[in-house]
């Protein structure tokens, strides 16, 4: 019986140890979260005072960068200029590509700020749809909202960026995009050493399918975590692996543009100026 006393009493005392184990990681989730929000939201504030002090002054005036500009010097950084310079040309293509995005984001719910980031740190993983997300580097501010990303116990795993083009390829521009957004991340104080990116190239029949993007997701996770480009009904997905190292040499290329350290580069394909709405302004156009 004294055998059978101290056993049991040896198993109650393992199990108030693995309690008590479990009561301290979910204070230092909690605490850890919270920290993190208390810093995101100063960095906001601090934001937007120097954006209302003037302290912030890039070319054409801009107080941060945001990461859909920088996508863009990658593909054509004079057209870029062009929409600065001339204004913005709205083309079936953009509306067709914002009428896209907004059906990928019909099913989301709003939710407030502190209780996205407590559900990222919960135990379930979370898609965090259009998340506006907000970093510095080099003192430059640098600002986004990424398509979606996957969060699973307070680390960031996937980010989504959606395409719709009958060519299946994700172009440079496409990678700079989410490797920023990644670096973003990185900033806020979120550990991305396993984080991968994932741009869907789908075809622009597939425009408001709202299971899309519930098969991007199950296509990664049935395969599993590595580099390749699965291919499922008329969507090409690119899954790579992040790396903070080429985010920062992508980032530190642009930034040069918005110092004013040198002028805009054009674009080196013809195909690119024949269908560009800035074709007549143009003085760089390879005919």
């Amino acid at each position: 019986m004294e055998n059978g006393k101290t056993i049991s009493f040896l198993l109650m005392h393992k199990a108030i140890i693995k309690l008590d184990k479990k009561k301290k990681t979910m204070i230092k989730t909690m605490t850890k979260w919270k920290t993190q929000l208390k810093n995101f939201d100063a960095m906001l504030e601090e934001f937007r005072r120097k954006r209302e002090e003037q302290e912030l002054r890039l070319r054409f005036n801009r107080s941060a960068l945001s990461v859909s500009d920088i996508a863009e010097q990658y593909y054509c950084e004079k057209k870029l200029e062009m929409e600065f310079v001339h204004g913005e040309i709205e083309t079936e293509a953009k509306t067709m590509g914002s009428a896209a995005h907004e059906k990928l984001i019909e099913d989301a719910v709003e939710i407030k700020r502190e209780a996205l980031w407590k559900k990222i740190y919960g135990e379930e993983p979370v898609l965090a749809v259009e998340m506006f997300i907000l970093g510095k580097c080099q003192d430059l501010f640098l600002v986004g909202k990424p398509d979606a990303v996957m969060f699973y116990k307070g680390r960031p795993i996937v980010i989504f960026e959606f395409k719709f083009s009958k060519s299946g390829i994700a172009y440079p521009s496409h990678h700079v995009q989410a490797q920023t957004y990644g670096l973003i991340l990185e900033n806020m104080g979120f550990d991305t050493s396993r984080l991968f990116y994932a741009i869907v190239v789908a075809d622009p029949k597939t425009k408001g399918d709202p299971k899309l993007q519930r098969k991007a997701i199950d296509a990664i996770f049935n395969k599993g975590f590595e580099e390749s480009i699965l291919s499922t009904d008329d969507t090409n997905i690119h899954l790579c692996k992040f790396h903070l190292s080429e985010a920062q040499e992508s980032l530190q290329w642009a930034i040069q543009f918005w110092k004013q350290k040198r002028a805009a580069t054009p674009t080196t394909n013809p195909n690119k100026c024949a269908k560009c709405e800035y074709q007549t302004q143009c003085q760089n156009r390879i005919p």
